[in-house]
């Protein structure tokens, strides 16, 4: 059960200004909305600042539909925004650094976008590898018995 606390007037004033300074001073959320035209959402900020995003390049948004961007609910801190219909919680501060999900996640995509450029540099790399006879042939290799010891030997 709760239990609840009595506050003074005073006390309640106090909060409230320490709560008004430190949304001052970082930002949260207070409204939320998905655009279907752009594949975007849109985030406005305590600060008046509007932030949008690609939705699908957002960990847990990526195979959301439109319909499912529909409903955004922003949390009471205003520090992070759910998507019931696909169950993602995502927090706002590190959407505006850059951050669109966990480590892996980042990691995979940065991994796929690197391996799918096409650069001038790349495309000689890979030329003077295929100068060179190309990737090197896997070698299978087998132990032998020997007295004293295993030996490997190359096929």
């Amino acid at each position: 059960m709760t239990a609840f606390v009595d506050i003074t007037e005073h006390q309640m004033r106090e909060a409230e200004e320490r709560m008004s300074k430190h949304v001052a001073e970082h930002p949260v959320a207070v409204s939320a909305s998905f655009n279907p035209v752009d594949g975007r959402v849109a985030i406005e900020l305590s600060n008046g600042a509007l932030f949008a995003i690609p939705a699908r390049i957002v960990q847990g948004l990526e195979n959301a539909s439109d319909s499912d961007l529909n409903t955004i609910e922003i949390t009471a801190s205003g520090t992070g925004l759910y998507f019931p219909t696909v169950d993602a919680d995502i927090l706002v501060a590190p959407l505006l650094a850059g951050v669109l999900g966990s480590r892996s996640f980042m990691a995979r995509r940065l991994g796929k976008e690197g391996g799918a450029s096409r650069s001038e540099s790349k495309a000689a790399a890979a030329r003077a590898n295929g100068a060179r006879g190309g990737r090197p042939r896997k070698v299978t290799v087998e132990s032998e018995e020997r007295e004293g010891g295993a030996a490997l030997a190359k096929k």
